[in-house]
């Protein structure tokens, strides 16, 4: 009878220790995507837009950063990933707590960002 709930309770066990130890590595990651994106000084056309590690990276000609834009009033309620194409241009300055997203059109955007400590 037993027997039969070892297998259960070994994919149980398997299954909580990756949980817990991509959990770490994932903070980790995020921390230092936003270390790297918070003391960037950025005026770059975009190249690309996608999403990545639950946040969005932005690819210019020659560097990329990965960030976690909020959605608020300041942008329209404009979600980032929908918004930004190929062309449009990003300007932020080194520990800014605002990004400017301005569009090929002229409109312009500004984005808040999630801090990590």
């Amino acid at each position: 009878m037993i027997k039969k709930y070892i297998p259960i309770i070994i994919f149980l066990v398997i299954i909580i220790v990756y949980y817990f130890s991509t959990g770490d590595n994932l903070q980790k990651t995020a921390n230092e995507n936003f270390l790297e994106f918070n003391e960037s000084n950025l005026h770059e056309e975009v190249k690309d837009v996608d999403y990545y590690a639950k946040g969005i990276k932005i690819i210019f000609s020659d560097k990329q950063y990965v960030f976690y834009p909020i959605t608020s009033d300041l942008n329209n309620n404009s979600i980032f990933l929908s918004t930004a194409e190929k062309g449009d241009s990003i300007i932020k300055k080194p520990y800014g707590d605002t990004l400017l997203l301005k569009k090929k059109n002229g409109a312009i955007l500004k984005y808040t960002f999630r801090k990590f400590p």
